[in-house]
């Protein structure tokens, strides 16, 4: 006779996974910011080049795109969330289903998190574009 496996350490590695590419996303952002002050500087110093200034035009476009598809993502999987929600509460055990439930609250806040992440860099990119343009004009 064979022990059933345990669901719960489903959850929680599904759980654990999503944890890791929350940190590999910030440790991305990061990255990301960092490039971004370093344009930044370079703006205070007046030399941006016409290079550096398509750099961020492309990179804001690129953010612009992606911040939109992510609330479209958010806004298609907040009800299937809510729908799994239901499901975990209706088919286990109340203390069961919370141990599931923690995949979908990872899931949710990972998406959060993305989606302010990208709004921030679209922000920034957009920011220094503005300040920037008249810097690349007048060369």
């Amino acid at each position: 006779m064979s022990t059933p496996f345990p669901l719960e350490l489903v959850s929680n590695f599904l759980s654990i996974v999503l944890l890791i590419a929350l940190f590999y996303k910030y440790l991305q952002y990061k990255k990301n910011i960092d490039v971004i002050k370093g344009l930044d500087k370079l703006k205070d110093e007046k030399k941006i080049r016409l290079e550096d200034y398509q750099y961020i035009r492309s990179n804001e476009k690129e953010y612009k795109d992606k911040l939109e598809k992510a609330v479209g993502n958010i806004k298609i999987a907040q009800p299937v969330f809510i729908i799994i929600a239901g499901v975990l509460i209706l088919s286990f055990e109340f203390q069961e289903a919370m141990i599931h439930l923690n995949v979908v609250v990872v899931a949710f806040i990972f998406m959060q998190v993305d989606r302010i992440h990208k709004r921030n860099l679209y922000s920034f990119l957009r920011e220094l574009r503005k300040e920037t343009k008249n810097q690349v004009e007048q060369e």
